[in-house]
């Protein structure tokens, strides 16, 4: 991990003002990962390449370990960009309906195709990227949450056993 005052100190981040003086945002508690966690998961759904900028601008935003939500949107990555927005694409289309080419047909997911109505396509495909990137992200901030309350409550559950049986000794 880079020293803190490092980081705060960068030209770059002094532009967001005393958003970046925050402990949170490199430190790892169970709050700040979760925000980061939450932050960066919804970001690996924005279907541009901005997903690693907005998932920092939403850590400062919502105080997430910048570290986390960085390394949470490489969930989208090549490998899986394909079948994500495909599933994207599938939830905008069950939301808003079947999307129509200018001829009134409708458009199939191949590659030309999407090219040719790439307008039509993409309202679907959006809704569908916020709608799952909002759902996966809230999943993923309880996750950590309830993982790492179930940790800490089973390392008091060994202490206290540990405890028990050195004082019968």
């Amino acid at each position: 991990m880079p020293d803190p005052r490092t980081v705060m100190e960068n030209k770059w981040l002094k532009v967001f003002g005393p958003l970046v003086n925050d402990p949170n945002l490199l430190h790892f508690n169970r709050r700040s990962v979760s925000a980061g966690m939450l932050v960066g998961v919804f970001a690996a759904f924005i279907p541009l390449p901005i997903q690693m900028i907005a998932a920092l601008g939403l850590s400062l935003v919502f105080r997430g370990n910048i570290a986390v939500a960085a390394a949470a949107t490489w969930i989208s990555n090549p490998f899986t960009y394909g079948p994500l927005y495909y599933f994207c694409y599938l939830i905008g289309i069950a939301i808003i309906g079947q999307p129509l080419a200018a001829d009134g047909t409708p458009i199939v997911f191949e590659l030309a195709n999407i090219i040719e109505n790439i307008w039509t396509i993409g309202k679907p495909l959006l809704l569908g990227c916020f709608i799952t990137g909002v759902i996966s992200g809230l999943i993923s901030f309880v996750a950590v949450r309830y993982t790492w309350r179930w940790h800490i409550i089973s390392h008091w559950k060994a202490r206290r056993t540990r405890r028990k049986q050195n004082s019968n000794y």
